[in-house]
């Protein structure tokens, strides 16, 4: 058996079945375009980490403001300017120097690049796919006008 997708000459479709499809493919579009922003969102938090790490070893100062919430802060001292705790995931984290805390965002921001081209490939094949449908819709509708016309 063959994995190939299975491919619909539109011209032998009704235009209320194209129309499902297009509808179809336009939600499957929607759905990659939420996708698409949400890896973006995660890959601005991953570079804004990134830059902390690099601001934090700058930085002159051994004064900083503790987060407790989004709205309050506790004074707080740095004891060590190289020693990070980063999340893996699902809430686990693994105490870092510097530098391999940079490697372990550089790679994630890395991953979300291959999977962002990834989805942006496919929402350029959906779109096109949008394309030739509303092509055919238009012909089919040109068509139909043509024959009510002749008659």
């Amino acid at each position: 058996m063959s994995n190939q997708p299975k491919t619909v000459d539109l011209k032998l479709l009704p235009p209320q079945q194209i129309l499902e499809l297009r509808n179809s493919t336009e939600r499957e579009v929607e759905h990659f375009t939420q996708s698409l922003q949400a890896l973006q969102t995660a890959q601005a938090k991953l570079k804004e980490c990134l830059g902390s790490v690099d601001s934090m070893g700058k930085s002159e100062s051994d004064d900083l403001l503790v987060p407790l919430s989004s709205s309050l802060y506790l004074p707080g001292k740095i004891v060590n300017k190289d020693e990070y705790l980063v999340d893996i995931g699902t809430g686990y984290f693994v105490g870092k120097l510097g530098k391999e805390a940079k490697a372990v965002y550089e790679s994630k921001i890395e991953k979300l690049n291959e999977d962002s081209n990834k989805l942006r490939e496919i929402l350029v094949q959906k779109n096109e796919i949008i394309n030739s449908m509303n092509i055919v819709l238009r012909s089919k509708m040109a068509e139909s006008q043509g024959e009510q016309s002749a008659t």
